[in-house]
């Protein structure tokens, strides 16, 4: 893990700790870490395990991925063919579309 990279997830760690009130020894004690490794994640220092990583998520209610890479991965936006097909969608309105769906279900269930 690149440096820049444990800053940001020190930083995602201590903001949301605080959000939630607990203070280090307090998350430490829930992680079941010790006081002093708690306080080397939160700053930086160290790298957590994965299952201390899957603890630290879990107690902050934040998923893997938002904490390991923050707002700075970038979201792929949809391909054409998506986009194309979201436009032709939605000039159909709910109706129609369960229609649609229900049709291919069953052409789906034909072709298994």
């Amino acid at each position: 893990m690149e440096r820049t990279d444990l800053d940001q997830m020190a930083m995602q760690i201590k903001e949301k700790r605080k959000a939630y009130g607990y203070t280090q020894e307090e998350m430490a004690e829930q992680l079941n870490i010790s006081y002093s490794f708690y306080t080397k994640i939160e700053n930086g220092f160290q790298a957590p395990s994965l299952d201390t990583l899957i603890r630290i998520a879990t107690t902050l209610q934040i998923s893997l991925d938002k904490l390991i890479f923050g707002n700075s991965r970038k979201i792929q936006p949809f391909s054409p063919d998506v986009q194309e097909l979201f436009q032709f969608i939605s000039q159909y309105n709910r109706a129609e579309l369960i229609h649609c769906r229900n049709l291919l279900n069953k052409l789906i269930g034909f072709l298994n």
